[in-house]
């Protein structure tokens, strides 16, 4: 059973790497988003904006899957749950 648990175990880091990696491209767009004064890159940026906060949405929901699962150590779920259940900065 070594497979499965060194297999979450990678699952559950890859998913708070990306969370780490979306958050990062949030804030950017963000800032991008404050100064654009172009509409069509507005839109284009609001689109890509509404895409990344659909995947955090998924990320949390594969969170929630996975901290309901027994896993032999939870804490990574936990931790996974609660880093994508805080919300975007603004």
């Amino acid at each position: 059973m070594p497979t499965t648990c060194q297999a979450s175990e990678s699952l559950i880091g890859s998913l708070c790497r990306e969370m780490a990696a979306l958050r990062q491209s949030w804030q950017l767009l963000n800032g991008h988003l404050t100064t654009c004064r172009d509409s069509q890159l507005r839109q284009r940026l609001g689109r890509e904006a509404a895409h990344l906060q659909r995947r955090r949405l998924a990320i949390q929901g594969l969170a929630r899957t996975m901290a309901r699962l027994p896993l032999r150590d939870p804490l990574g779920a936990s931790f996974l749950l609660e880093v994508a259940s805080r919300p975007l900065p603004g």
